[in-house]
C-alpha cells in the first residue's frame, strides 16, 4: 500500500508520518529531502528553496512503480505530497491543525512574518485537500464517520484534523484504512 501524507507546513505529517509507520510498519519517504536535490534557488523572504516540482514528481512516481512491482509498503510525506499522480496512490491524508497552534508553531521555528502569513494562508483555505481534490484524488466527503458514503464515494482522499494528540490521529488513519 502506498499512502501519501500532506498538510500545510507545521501540521504534524513528519510525526505523524514517523508514528504511523511505526504501527503499520511501513517505511517513510520525506520528500522534502528528496527535494534538495532538485533545487533551483534560495528564497530567502519565506525562509525556504524553489526546486523542480515536475522532475522530482518523475522520480518520485518512478520509485513509487518499483516499490509497488516489489510489494512493498511505504508512506510519502510533504506538504507537497498531494500533487504525486492519485493513480500510483492508494490514501491521502490532508492533515489539518488550528491556525492558533499553527502560528505558535512557526513562532517557535523562528519563521519571519513574510512566512507565517503565507503557510497560515495555505491552512485557512485547506488548500493542500482542495488542491488534491483538482488533482484527481476524489471528492469531498463531509461526515468521516460514515464509511460507507466514504468507500460509495471512491474518494482517495481525508482531511484529518491534527488537534495535538498523535495518538488521536494515528488511531483516525488506522481507522480509515482498515474501513476502506
Amino acid at each position: 500500500m502506498i499512502i501519501v501524507i500532506s498538510g500545510s507546513v507545521g501540521s504534524g505529517k513528519t510525526s505523524i508520518s514517523k508514528e504511523l509507520s511505526k504501527k503499520l510498519s511501513y517505511d517513510v519517504v520525506h520528500l522534502n529531502d528528496k527535494a534538495k536535490i532538485f533545487k533551483l534557488n534560495d528564497d530567502e523572504s519565506v525562509q525556504t528553496f524553489d526546486f523542480d516540482l515536475d522532475k522530482l514528481l518523475v522520480n518520485v512516481e518512478k520509485e513509487i512503480k518499483l516499490l509497488k512491482e516489489n510489494g512493498k509498503n511505504v508512506i510519502f510525506e510533504s506538504h507537497f505530497a498531494h500533487f504525486i499522480n492519485p493513480d500510483l496512490i492508494d490514501m491521502l491524508f490532508v492533515i489539518n491543525r488550528d491556525l492558533k497552534d499553527l502560528k505558535k508553531e512557526y513562532i517557535k521555528r523562528k519563521y519571519n512574518d513574510k512566512k507565517i502569513k503565507d503557510n497560515l494562508e495555505v491552512e485557512s483555505f485547506n488548500l493542500c485537500f482542495y488542491e488534491a481534490i483538482e488533482e484527481g484524488y476524489g471528492e469531498e466527503v463531509e461526515d468521516l464517520k460514515n464509511l460507507n458514503k466514504i468507500n460509495d464515494s471512491k474518494t482517495k482522499v481525508f482531511s484529518i484534523e491534527n488537534n495535538g494528540s498523535i495518538d488521536l490521529v494515528i488511531e483516525k488513519i488506522i481507522k480509515i484504512i482498515e474501513d476502506y
